[in-house]
């Protein structure tokens, strides 16, 4: 795992160092779903029908302190976590709304050193990643939808000058089959550290970093995403709701990028829940290592960043699940 996640990182920073928002919809009469096909149904409809391929389900019972012992029923929901040198619930926690919450938090210590090898550490970001345990065989193949509840906390404020990713789909080249992400983007002749015009959004984005679906970033509120996945078509569609609302449709199917079913990439990516705080341009890196994020860059020191997630779980097929959504 750990060599997967090297080879990884070592690639990410050719990816997403900057986002395109035009989005090209499906032409007319290509032989792809309809768009009819992905209409989201009511909860009463799909109540049976559809199924679940995993489910990241967190109980009342769970508590942060299981986080630190093996073989808990939380960790069996957890591949792997990408965090700092500290024990797990140095940052993640369990929450205890309705539903149950996990919550991710990014400290100055948030280093992640791949393999255990301080000269491969990654000081340019600060990361706390949790791998969900997904079978890969049967969540990335054929159509599946990828559903998460993200809350952002008023009391934990983002540094929105920065970047910020919340979910993906990562491949071993560093690239995302989708992601949902924050802030700005990163823009290595930035060295005065002035935020992005779309700073302030959440949005969701395809293989190239293009926006598919952009909402603006408030604090304190629920943001309910479900991303369906065509492996076959290579298309996207996006739904989101916010708070209790039930999903519907956004955009799409959208063609991603034909890269995104490389044959190479066939049942290798990695889920991520995940705060990853991209740096800022730092003016005293030379130009040509800027773009090398994981490595280089600045960040200022954090006094408390953390987000939430719910409601995680993958389906298969076209039908869209509406879960009872809460507003805490």
């Amino acid at each position: 795992m750990q060599q997967i996640l090297l080879l990884s990182v070592l690639l990410f920073a050719s990816h997403c160092v900057g986002e395109e928002p035009a989005r090209t919809e499906l032409a007319a009469g290509n032989s792809v779903p309809k768009a009819g096909k992905y209409a989201a149904p009511t909860r009463k409809s799909v109540a049976k029908a559809v199924q679940r391929l995993f489910d990241f389900a967190l109980t009342p019972d769970m508590k942060t302190a299981d986080l630190d012992v093996p073989k808990t029923a939380v960790n069996k929901l957890i591949g792997y976590v990408v965090k700092g040198p500290a024990k797990p619930s140095a940052y993640l926690s369990i929450l205890h709304p309705s539903p149950t919450k996990i919550q991710l938090a990014i400290r100055d210590d948030s280093i992640f050193i791949p393999g255990g090898k301080p000269a491969d550490a990654q000081r340019g970001f600060r990361r706390t990643d949790v791998n969900p345990a997904i079978d890969k065989t049967t969540t990335l193949t054929g159509v599946t939808t990828w559903y998460q509840t993200i809350r952002l906390d008023s009391k934990a404020p983002l540094a929105l000058s920065h970047g910020y990713l919340f979910a993906s789909i990562e491949v071993p080249s560093g690239d995302h089959i989708f992601d949902i992400f924050g802030g700005s983007y990163f823009n290595p002749k930035n060295i005065y550290h002035q935020p992005m015009s779309n700073s302030r959004t959440i949005r969701v984005r395809d293989f190239q970093g293009k926006t598919l679906l952009s909402l603006p970033l408030k604090y304190d509120q629920n943001y309910n995403f479900a991303v369906t996945v065509d492996w076959i078509q290579n298309t996207l569609t996006v739904y989101s709701s916010i708070g209790t609302d039930p999903l519907k449709k956004a955009v799409g199917p959208m063609y991603n990028d034909p890269k995104a079913i490389s044959p190479e990439f066939k049942h290798k990516g990695e889920y991520h829940l995940q705060l990853l705080k991209y740096p800022l341009p730092d003016a005293k890196i030379p130009a040509e290592k800027r773009l090398d994020v994981p490595h280089f860059g600045f960040q200022e020191p954090i006094k408390q960043e953390h987000v939430s997630f719910s409601n995680v779980f993958v389906t298969s097929g076209t039908q869209i699940e509406q879960p009872e959504f809460s507003d805490q």
